[in-house]
């Protein structure tokens, strides 16, 4: 064990998370925009241009095997397997005979289609859609679609199921104009889960809505992004889905500048009867 190793292991969480901070390597939340327009005031935005080639280029060390996956545009050299995610999809495939379908919504150029595909193997029927911006779609037509994987810019593109689906929506509801109303639409597909993963949520009665941060060392970035209250998200989806599970998300849990305390979480809906 190096020095640098030592020190990791006996550095205090609190300590490590404030360098990490300091360092600008981690997530920051700041502000108080009373709407969207002026968050993308507030905010420096980024080039999707930019974005799409960094997580394209990304892909493609990771088909060519130059790394485990990637996680926007980062890439990890171990594996990280994401559990919650893969017990959703191997729920609802058991009760659809081994049949798997998958429309995920805000899935890159499939993410998490290929952390966990090696889990995926055995059933007897896999087709994954992912739902994108235009820009992502054509670059996932291009290059990175097959006969499980493929790629929409639209809910009304995407292919019929030949099972009950699922609907993923992880790390996207927060950077959208209005998730209630995309969670309003996404409801209203055929599916028979919904699967809600790496969100901001809060204990307040209302949705906060602030400025995130990029670490630099990932891009320079930031942009509008809420912090939604779990009771009142749990108040929209209730009538029409019964939650299965609610669990602590990888990305883990932040304060805002002005000191509101939020966790990263996920939750595994069935739809009622």
């Amino acid at each position: 064990m190096n020095a640098r190793d030592l020190l990791k292991g006996v550095t205090p969480p609190v300590l490590a998370n404030l360098r990490r901070r300091w360092m600008g390597r981690t997530l920051r939340f700041s502000g108080r925009p009373r709407d969207w327009a002026e968050a993308c005031d507030m905010s420096a935005g980024y080039g999707t241009a930019t974005i799409v080639e960094r997580v394209a280029a990304a892909t493609r060390a990771v088909i060519a095997g130059e790394a485990v996956y990637e996680r926007d545009s980062v890439l990890f050299h171990e594996p990280a397997w994401p559990f919650p995610v893969l017990a959703a999809l191997l729920r609802v495939a058991a009760l659809n005979a081994g049949k798997l379908d998958v429309f995920d919504f805000g899935g890159s150029l499939g993410s998490t289609y290929r952390q966990c595909r090696p889990f995926l193997g055995s059933l007897a029927h896999l087709r994954w859609c992912v739902i994108e911006q235009p820009a992502f779609v054509t670059v996932g037509q291009a290059e990175f679609s097959s006969a499980e994987l493929s790629f929409a810019a639209t809910l009304a593109d995407l292919p019929d199921p030949v099972a009950a689906p699922i609907v993923l929506a992880s790390s996207v509801l927060q950077y959208l104009v209005d998730p209630a109303q995309t969670l309003h639409e996404l409801s209203r597909l055929r599916a028979s889960h919904l699967m809600i993963d790496r969100t901001p949520l809060c204990e307040q009665a209302t949705n906060r809505l602030c400025i995130q941060h990029v670490p630099k060392h990932i891009y320079a970035a930031s942009y509008p992004c809420w912090i939604l209250s779990r009771s009142r998200l749990l108040d929209q989806l209730t009538t029409d889905w019964r939650l299965v599970c609610d669990f602590p998300g990888a990305d883990g849990t932040y304060t805002t500048d002005d000191g509101l305390r939020f966790e990263f979480r996920g939750l595994i809906f069935e739809r009622r009867s």
